[in-house]
């Protein structure tokens, strides 16, 4: 569970940096979601999930809170409903890379290995440096028996995951990647994944 606590909050503060997108939902709606990030962030799944739901009641088109919502519902193992709530985010902005990457994660969780790589490859598209869909990516393409595309796809979760923000270096050919940090990927993926399947 440990490994889930520490996904959630990472997602969480990721999703908590880009809340000025949602500058448009009520002052209440707001402060009901930051309330649940701060809840989540404490590992308090089920108390953030009333937080943001209350969110969610005050402004039906919060994207950010059915966006966070679907994160920690993931974060819970509760991945059907997680994917209702991805696709309610992607209904209201069908461009949110964050809400693609949820959905990829839950389908994937699901064993729906080739709509997960779909949905990653759409967030993939919507942002490239974002790591997490590459490593969805990557999960999605091992399970599916496509082990050397999974490695280039571990191999540029990697770099973006070492690159500092905002520098300017361009992405590189995966073939620069570093065969040590692909392989302590490769085992946190794994890890994951058999956390997963542990949730069911």
């Amino acid at each position: 569970m440990k490994a889930e606590f520490i996904l959630a909050c990472i997602f969480c503060i990721l999703l908590a940096a880009v809340l000025p997108c949602s500058a448009a939902s009520s002052p209440d709606a707001i402060s009901a979601y930051n309330r649940g990030v701060d809840l989540a962030m404490e590992g308090k799944f089920d108390d953030a999930l009333a937080s943001i739901d209350q969110a969610i009641s005050l402004d039906q088109n919060f994207t950010l809170a059915w966006i966070t919502k679907a994160g920690i519902l993931n974060v819970k193992g509760s991945f059907n409903e997680s994917l209702v709530a991805s696709e309610r985010a992607l209904a209201i902005d069908g461009n949110q890379a964050d809400a693609w990457t949820n959905k990829a994660s839950a389908l994937i969780s699901l064993q729906r290995f080739e709509e997960g790589l779909e949905a990653a490859n759409r967030a993939i598209e919507l942002d490239p440096r974002l790591s997490e869909a590459w490593i969805d990516r990557a999960t999605a393409l091992s399970s599916l028996n496509r082990t050397a595309e999974a490695e280039e796809a571990m191999k540029m979760a990697m770099f973006l995951m070492e690159t500092p923000e905002g520098t300017p270096s361009p992405l590189p050919t995966t073939r620069a990647a570093p065969l040590f940090p692909l392989l302590a990927l490769l085992g946190t993926g794994i890890a994951l994944l058999l956390a997963r399947k542990g949730l069911r």
